[in-house]
């Protein structure tokens, strides 16, 4: 689907193999963070690939529908209220994003976007950027600075309860001199300052600045936008059930070759599959289970990448929990959990085992980290040290109570989850852990997580990441519980450093803080940590223009085209 670019922000993913906003989507969905231009692979990440007898480019044309699969439906179009990656993936469809953009081969460097050109002072804190002239609204309305600064007043005003707004924290003042000029003010050097200063995805002020930013009620633009400025206009959207986008005229990179882009919401992964098979639809996530067998299909071209903003899998703790707060516990769990056959069996060696923060495709990653690997024997004996014995049943008993947890995984379409919850449940029992596993719909599984009473106690999910490991910060802070920081862990330690990093502009330094970072979260294991996943994608052989790359393939949707 679509990319996302500007200011970093982890997401949730609604399937398990891509991975930092609430992963919601799958390694098959190739939402990425942002655009393309090519000159070699990004350090720390590795060669993409392709496979499939639709790999070779055709003569472009334009004209035609493009139609995608998914499981999992968007929750809101409102960039400022969302922390999952389906809702960001729609979003990118129909809002440009970002003044700058990652290059594509080397997702580390940034090129222009939505502004032509940019500068930064000599003091390090003022960031200049000049729009390019021919941005403009679907309504043909100019997008100018104002648009950004009024979007940036409303994101930042404590009262909209945007996720992100710690973001925003580090900005003293956001000006627009004049139409086509953001002048960004940062309170002091930052060694991350070029991604803090691009910090807004404009909204249409002429639009929006009449109506309720919060209440979708009273802001029809939040469920159904109708003027938008990314390469697609959202035309109808029926919730479960599908979205169907037209080309916008006035995009700023040009016209779309498309005429339309469709997503249709099916019940599971293996109907999508067989979908994609038969050429009812253009692409679709499939489970691991399927990726050799996609390859084998004369139909589809099978993409593959380790992606720079790496996706993960964890399962998380709720550390409000009075049982989960002893260390002793959280330790003795990840070592009742086997991630090899998770990655052979379940994710059919589209993984890699990981420990910390930070996987091994980043420049920060620190391999010597305390690791939790699979010893039953290890486990038992944390939990006796923690005060838990087996009654006569052999289930654990502390104080007359039984260890019980409820696991949930989210959504219920995703098998790989599924899969992960059985094992853990499984492997729990044999220590004597009764564990309830549960699986909701998307939307129902992120507010029950996010809400009080917070009824849980562990998660089964996934993180797609930012490429600079700063915007980590963003599921560790005291200040994101707990739409982000959904499981409340907090080590004031630990924020500190993610501070100091931001501020270290020599790279070899930043690299220690980071390190240090993934030791003491690796100790104090706030998730299971399990794998890091590779990305991949089905696409039917008509579908021509797409390019792979660290950043996945969604990047220059606009340049896809019917063969």
């Amino acid at each position: 689907m679509a990319c996302e670019v500007g200011q970093p922000r982890l997401r949730l993913t609604s399937l398990a193999l891509i991975g930092i906003l609430l992963a919601a989507c799958t390694s098959a969905d190739p939402t990425v963070t942002s655009p393309s231009s090519r000159s070699g692979n990004t350090p720390g990440s590795e060669a993409s690939t392709t496979t499939g007898p639709g790999s070779a480019q055709g003569p472009i044309r334009t004209g035609g529908d493009m139609r995608y699969a998914a499981t999992s439906d968007a929750v809101s179009f409102h960039p400022y209220k969302v922390t999952d990656a389906q809702s960001r993936s729609y979003q990118g469809l129909v809002y440009a994003t970002g003044l700058l953009t990652p290059e594509p081969f080397e997702p580390i460097k940034r090129r222009p976007n939505m502004a032509a050109s940019w500068s930064v002072g000599e003091d390090r804190v003022t960031y200049t950027f000049h729009l390019r002239p021919d941005l403009r609204w679907s309504d043909g309305f100019p997008i100018t600075s104002s648009d950004f600064k009024w979007t940036f007043d409303q994101a930042k005003n404590p009262d909209n309860g945007y996720p992100y707004v710690s973001n925003l924290k580090t900005i003293v003042s956001y000006e627009a001199p004049d139409p086509q000029t953001v002048v960004v003010t940062l309170d002091e050097p930052l060694a991350i300052g070029l991604e803090n200063a691009d910090a807004i995805v404009p909204l249409p002020k002429h639009i929006w600045e009449r109506l309720d930013w919060n209440d979708p009620q009273r802001n029809p633009e939040i469920m159904n936008p109708t003027v938008g400025s990314g390469p697609f206009k959202l035309k109808e959207w029926q919730r479960d059930s599908h979205a169907l986008f037209v080309a916008n005229d006035l995009f700023f990179k040009g016209r779309p070759n498309l005429d339309s882009y469709a997503i249709q919401i099916l019940p599971n992964q293996q109907i999508a599959f067989e979908k994609l098979r038969a050429g009812e639809v253009d692409q679709a996530g499939f489970e691991p289970a399927d990726y050799e067998r996609a390859k084998r299909q004369d139909n589809i071209t099978v993409y593959d990448w380790w992606p720079a903003a790496a996706s993960w899998s964890f399962i998380g703790y709720n550390l409000r929990r009075p049982h989960l707060q002893d260390v002793n516990v959280r330790r003795a769990l990840a070592s009742a959990i086997d991630r090899e056959p998770i990655i052979d069996r379940i994710q059919f060696g589209l993984a890699r085992p990981t420990y910390s923060a930070f996987p091994s495709t980043c420049w920060c990653f620190n391999p010597d980290v305390p690791r939790y690997d699979y010893n039953p024997a290890r486990a038992r004996e944390l939990l006796s040290q923690a005060g838990w014995s087996p009654d006569n049943d052999g289930m654990l008993v502390k104080d007359g109570q039984r260890l019980k947890l409820r696991m949930m995984f989210g959504p219920n379409t995703n098998k790989v989850r599924e899969r992960i919850g059985t094992v853990a449940q499984q492997e729990f029992r044999k220590l004597g852990v009764e564990v309830e596993l549960q699986g909701l719909e998307w939307a129902a599984f992120l507010d029950s997580m996010t809400s009080p009473p917070f009824d849980w106690d562990m998660v089964v999910l996934g993180w797609n990441s930012t490429i600079d490991p700063h915007w980590s910060y963003q599921i560790w802070s005291e200040q994101t519980i707990p739409k982000l920081n959904m499981g409340a862990y907090v080590n004031k330690r630990v924020e500190e450093l993610f501070q100091l990093g931001a501020k270290e502009f020599d790279i070899e330094r930043r690299k220690q803080i980071y390190g240090e970072i993934q030791r003491i979260i690796a100790e104090d294991e706030p998730y299971i940590f399990l794998t890091v996943n590779q990305g991949y994608a089905g696409v039917n052989n008509r579908i021509g223009g797409i390019e792979v790359s660290p950043l996945g393939i969604g990047y220059n949707i606009e340049q896809w085209y019917l063969k």
